[in-house]
């Protein structure tokens, strides 16, 4: 988890506590590690090109023909559960989920 172009302030209710690199900080809630623009070098620059890179992606995605009629509107946006087989998905409605959900791909 990260958040660029704020601070580490702004991720709220995950307790989180920082290593002693300041470059990540670790939380019970989160596998894994969380990220902050404001957190030691490298990590400032290496948000910088995470977010201009998902951008990219986005951009590409969103440019990009559905790939199978079936693949619109999945479960009305509903998609709790759910396996996802490579491939565009598009939503006329928001998308929500209560339970993980997972990306199948090579």
């Amino acid at each position: 988890i990260g958040v660029s172009p704020i601070a580490a302030t702004a991720m709220t209710g995950f307790s989180l506590a920082a290593d002693s690199s300041n470059t990540f900080s670790t939380s019970t809630q989160i596998k894994g590690k969380a990220y902050a623009a404001d957190y030691a070098p490298p990590t400032p620059s290496k948000m910088t090109t995470a977010i201009s890179d998902m951008e990219t992606a986005y951009t590409d995605a969103a440019g990009r023909p559905i790939s199978d009629n079936s693949n619109l509107n999945v479960k009305s946006g509903l998609i709790s559960g759910m396996t996802f087989e490579p491939g565009v998905y598009k939503w006329d409605s928001d998308v929500m989920f209560s339970a993980d959900i997972y990306i199948k791909g090579s």
